[in-house]
């Protein structure tokens, strides 16, 4: 197995190089641009309080805080997030391929509400649609005052909430209508974190952990119900409601014992027919709270790139010049060395921009200049090794022995620079301003790339080379005839008792060792023969 090592990473690695491929193409479709090079969507809302008066100071910087948050956990870096006048915020949002969804995310303010499913709560139960769940709710003697606001288009009055269930939330094939009486047993207020997770059956769910008094309300509801379940014979649900949608009805099973007390611990998780999206959404909505203020979009633009294309294209070709000239410096230099070194570049360029793609990383002008100095920087991991390579080359080890103690040698100063650039990359992107954080970020997902590609990759792609005869000739490093002749020379002077580890016999000892030895050397030959004879 250890035989073909080498191979099976070189595998992995062109596997990497398809799947970076599969993340950067289309380019111009899955490479996101920031406002300075590309534009984007700005967005003005006005806020107001609950009650429509004007919000004060303190509302609106912890409003804009929290779009800030969204936006960046939505994945759309180097946004501009901007107070204008006492009660308007502007948001402008580069690289969003669906501004709606965006803006949906962002301005909203999440409801998630619990309901308990008893009869003298949930007064209509799974009506076919809206209009027969109002009548039913008529029947059952709802205020005729809230049924015109609901059948207006309302989905909330003070008193009650019609709720719907979307196909697949209870096994239905199509809606279900429900109305709940308010207020709700449970509210979102008692989650403190929430993550998008996966089901035992793989399907995408979300996990929310409770606050302290979240956890002891929600013990207690669950307690209750088990009660009633126990009492009737028949397990009773809850309605876990986001904004007016049914996402779950869980059951609490009143046979396990170990639910008499009700569900402890603070952990619970919302599962539906939910997309991967539509959860991260709802986890991204849950995780940072509702806005506390109402925001109305007052208008949308379209705003154009402060760079432009000319900035954009200028980058580029600084970019491509710089990696061209390490190219050719790393040819020219190393000989076919530079060759798998240029190979190995060529491979970190890959995985930078479909890492770059995939996570999304959306890229400024600064970004790029961050990504354009790693370029130097894998380049010089690759120097670090090779020039430890040559110099075992020269004290006259094989190229295979040579590549081993070379990488051996290099790989804890490379780990050592890399290391200390990512810390200072770390602390730029907690401290400094938005646009340095894009700096920072490509700086440190680069450093990452090229520690991979420049100690993993070059060591088995040499590893590999080295098993074949042509890669043994050292003037394939870019040494000279001289430099392996003097290096050898130098070996070869080396006693025979030192390169085996034991230390040389002074002078004196040795000369003394040859006059001892040379008047027994004529008594030995005739014992020889004569053995020879007798061999005979």
């Amino acid at each position: 197995m250890r035989r073909y090592r080498n191979w099976i990473i070189l595998a992995v690695v062109a596997a990497l190089v398809v799947v970076s491929v599969f993340f950067i193409y289309p380019p111009g479709e899955k490479t996101k641009l920031g406002l300075d090079l590309q534009g984007g969507v700005e967005v003005v809302y006005r806020a107001t309080t609950a009650d429509g008066k004007a919000p004060s100071q303190e509302q609106l910087d912890q409003t804009i805080a929290i779009i800030d948050r969204r936006i960046n956990q939505y994945g759309v870096a180097e946004s501009q997030v901007q107070q204008q006048g006492t009660d308007q915020i502007a948001v402008a949002l580069p690289g969003i391929a669906d501004p709606d969804q965006a803006l949906a995310v962002i301005g909203k303010t999440a409801q998630l509400e619990f309901f308990e499913d008893y009869d003298d709560v949930r007064l209509v139960a799974g009506a076919p649609s809206r209009e027969a769940a109002l009548k039913q709710a008529a029947r059952v003697g709802v205020p005729k005052a809230d049924i015109e606001k609901l059948r207006a288009g309302a989905d909330n009055t003070k008193r009650y909430a019609l709720v719907v269930a979307p196909p697949g939330t209870l096994g239905n094939d199509a809606d279900l209508w429900f109305l709940y009486k308010r207020p709700p047993a449970m509210t979102g207020d008692a989650i403190e974190s929430a993550k998008q997770s996966f089901d035992q059956n793989g399907r995408p769910n979300v996990e929310f952990t409770l606050t302290d008094e979240g956890a002891k309300l929600f013990q207690k509801i669950t307690a209750k119900l088990y009660d009633e379940g126990l009492f009737q014979g028949e397990a009773q649900t809850f309605a876990i409601v986001l904004d007016n949608v049914m996402a779950s009805d869980p059951r609490i099973d009143y046979t396990d014992p170990e639910l008499a007390d009700g569900i402890a611990g603070g952990q619970a998780e919302i599962t539906g027919d939910f997309t991967v999206q539509e959860a991260k959404d709802l986890a991204l909505v849950l995780n940072t709270g509702a806005l506390p203020v109402t925001l109305e979009a007052a208008y949308q633009q379209q705003v154009s790139a402060t760079l432009g294309k000319d900035s954009l294209r200028a980058a580029l070709i600084a970019g491509l010049a710089g990696l061209g000239l390490v190219l050719v410096f790393m040819l020219v230099f190393y000989r076919f060395l530079g060759l798998v070194a240029d190979i190995a570049l060529v491979v970190y360029g890959i995985y930078l921009w479909g890492l770059y793609c995939a996570i999304p990383v959306t890229l400024t002008l600064p970004g790029i200049a961050g990504a354009i100095l790693t370029i130097g920087m894998a380049a010089d991991a690759n120097v670090v090794v090779f020039e430890r390579i040559k110099e075992e080359v020269r004290r006259g080890k094989t190229v295979r022995s040579a590549v081993n103690s070379g990488f051996a040698r290099g790989f804890l100063t490379i780990l050592d620079a890399n290391i200390l650039t990512m810390l200072t990359a770390g602390v730029l992107f907690v401290f400094a301003t938005q646009q340095v954080k894009g700096f920072a970020l490509t700086l440190i997902i680069g450093t990452i790339v090229s520690m991979f590609t420049a100690v993993l990759a070059i060591q088995a792609l040499l590893g590999v080379l080295s098993e074949f005869r042509f890669f043994r000739n050292p003037a394939f490093m870019g040494l000279t005839s001289a430099q392996i002749a003097t290096g050898a020379g130098d070996e070869d002077e080396t006693p025979p008792a030192a390169r085996r580890g034991r230390p040389p016999a002074a002078p004196e000892a040795a000369a003394e060792t040859a006059g001892a030895r040379a008047p027994a050397a004529p008594a030995r030959r005739p014992s020889t023969a004569k053995k020879k004879r007798k061999r005979r």
